[in-house]
């Protein structure tokens, strides 16, 4: 039996060859201090110090079907396209006036849309840079493709495995915010004042005209569980905290009116801090992604309303989602949403891989350099182009139990009501909310939430969220029950945000705080500055005349 490696069409080495071959590709040369040697000295250096027994000479035939040769032996046809595919165009001056044609048509396939990208490229290094012809290029790609030379070259060798950390510097038309540099490096754990309010004066730096787009990373998303926005403090001041992350939600949200605003979400997402992930749809996420919102989740129990407005109108945004799965989300005791289930809500926009997260964010980030008024059209379509399948969802198999059980729930129906309606159903799932039922500290959260979202369903955004931050602070007070936390007598958000501001709104910024709202429907306003005219008005025909959008 041979033992030559026959799976590939064009190889000629063994198995033993192939595994000396691997061994001498994976060896690591900067231990060796040969990072920038030539391939000759190399093979020397392997052959002498490593594996004596190698075939130098068949080592470096397969180095030359892997398209690996001394920088003498290449032609200059073969440099002067090696100096554009190191080109960096993400630096270069200009070069993002022509994205808006990349992304112009409807076709976002990975091919066309890297066919129009390089098209691009050729064309500004030609005019700019050296002459460059872009079919002649092309022709000679394909003659000197690199031939397969191992049937399991994807996994030793993966095309597009990721560099360690995107380098969002070098896009001088987005804003990136870094939420690890935010951070209290005594704290890194949860969300302080402190680090709100430098996430406020960031978002506030963003309106500037010479950024087109504004991208929320954290570099510090590494290891088993990284953590992209941790937990608000729950020591100290909380409702000066709460205060802060209100205001926070709100800068993110008209900061997102003039420009688009992208979250990179590679890792975990605290409950405590949805309201601030949720002020945009343009997020990005991996398999890294999750939010424990469940009912019996520790941070649920210590802030459990964030973002009651979002959920209470789902069907918002661009998904189809069925009545009463934002009370089954809000009534789990133990579920976990992950980008499968983010992106069947409709609250994202893609699905990187955490493997190519960093180069697939670059990608993104390119795009996001296309001028106004093209910018957020190319932003989207290259998440696209870059977004793989996040696999099945777990919400989309409990349809019909969400209709039946949960869809009540949106109508005046009770979680205490639905806990005896599951006690007859005898399946695991329905007992599961029997238990949590049955604990107080879960329902009291579950029934809050649920109340709420009722409550806010009838309201103008901006009262919205003065019911919610005045709830959340009656909680962190001790006060649980749903008819308290919920009262109707309640400040505006003006009113509640006064106190401890950390900085004098802007008008033409912070719209729901000011008097005065630019394009406002005259409805709205007259609602928002006298409510109680209004409580004879059936409130759900102006649910979309809010001052803010989602």
């Amino acid at each position: 039996m041979s033992n030559e490696i026959t799976q590939v069409k064009g190889c000629e080495f063994t198995t033993d060859e192939l595994q000396r071959f691997h061994h001498y590709y994976k060896y690591d040369w900067a231990a060796a201090g040969l990072v920038s040697a030539p391939v000759s000295k190399r093979i020397q250096h392997f052959v002498e110090t490593v594996d004596p027994g190698i075939d130098s000479n068949r080592l470096q035939e397969w180095l030359h079907t892997m398209g690996i040769v001394e920088e003498s032996e290449k032609s200059e046809q073969a440099r002067l396209y090696e100096r554009f595919e190191h080109f960096d165009f993400a630096a270069a001056v200009g070069f993002n006036q022509m994205l808006a044609d990349v992304y112009a048509t409807d076709d976002v396939s990975k091919h066309g849309v890297g066919e129009r990208m390089d098209q691009a490229k050729a064309q500004y290094y030609s005019d700019n840079i050296e002459p460059l012809v872009y079919s002649e290029y092309k022709e000679y790609k394909e003659v000197n493709a690199p031939k397969p030379v191992c049937p399991y070259q994807d996994l030793w060798d993966p095309k597009g495995a990721d560099k360690e950390s995107a380098d969002t510097n070098k896009f001088a038309n987005v804003r990136t915010i870094d939420i690890a540099k935010l951070l209290d490096p005594d704290n890194v754990d949860v969300l302080t004042i402190g680090a709100i309010n430098l996430f406020i004066d960031a978002a506030k730096t963003a309106y500037d005209q010479k950024y087109f787009a504004v991208a929320v990373v954290n570099s510090r998303c590494n290891g088993p569980e990284p953590m992209f926005l941790p937990a608000l403090s729950s020591t100290g001041d909380c409702p000066a905290t709460l205060k802060a992350a209100m205001r926070l939600q709100i800068e993110l949200r008209n900061l997102n009116k003039t420009k688009p605003l992208v979250f990179f979400a590679n890792g975990v997402v605290d409950t405590s801090t949805l309201g601030i992930l949720m002020s945009t749809v343009d997020i990005v996420t991996s398999e890294m992604f999750c939010v424990s919102i469940g009912s019996v989740s520790q941070s649920s129990q210590k802030f459990p309303l964030s973002a009651l407005y979002d959920w209470a109108h789902l069907s918002n945004h661009q998904a189809k989602v069925s009545k009463g799965t934002a009370e089954y989300i809000m009534c789990s005791p133990d579920l976990v949403l992950r980008s499968a289930e983010w992106s069947t809500l409709g609250l994202g926009i893609g699905f990187v891989s955490h493997r190519k997260f960093a180069s697939g964010m670059e990608q993104i980030l390119l795009a996001a350099s296309c001028p106004p008024p093209h910018t957020r059209d190319a932003l989207r379509k290259a998440c696209a182009v870059e977004s793989v399948y996040s696999g099945p969802s777990k919400i989309n198999v409990w349809e019909q139990e969400i209709s039946k059980y949960f869809a009540p729930l949106a109508d005046g129906k009770t979680v205490l009501e639905l806990a005896d309606e599951l006690r007859a159903v005898k399946a695991p799932w329905a007992e599961k909310y029997v238990v949590f039922a049955n604990a107080k500290e879960s329902n009291n959260v579950a029934k809050a939430r649920v109340a709420g979202m009722q409550r806010v369903r009838g309201m103008e955004y901006s009262q919205a969220l003065a019911l919610e931050l005045s709830a959340a602070i009656a909680w962190t007070a001790g006060t649980t029950e749903e008819t308290k936390l919920f009262s109707r007598n309640i400040p505006s958000l003006s009113d509640l945000l006064s106190e401890n501001t950390h900085a004098t709104p802007e008008p033409q910024r912070n719209g729901a705080l000011q008097s005065e709202v630019a394009g406002e429907c005259p409805f709205a306003k007259m609602y928002r500055k006298n409510p109680e005219r209004f409580k004879h008005v059936n409130l759900g025909s102006i649910a979309d005349h809010h001052s803010l959008d989602l």
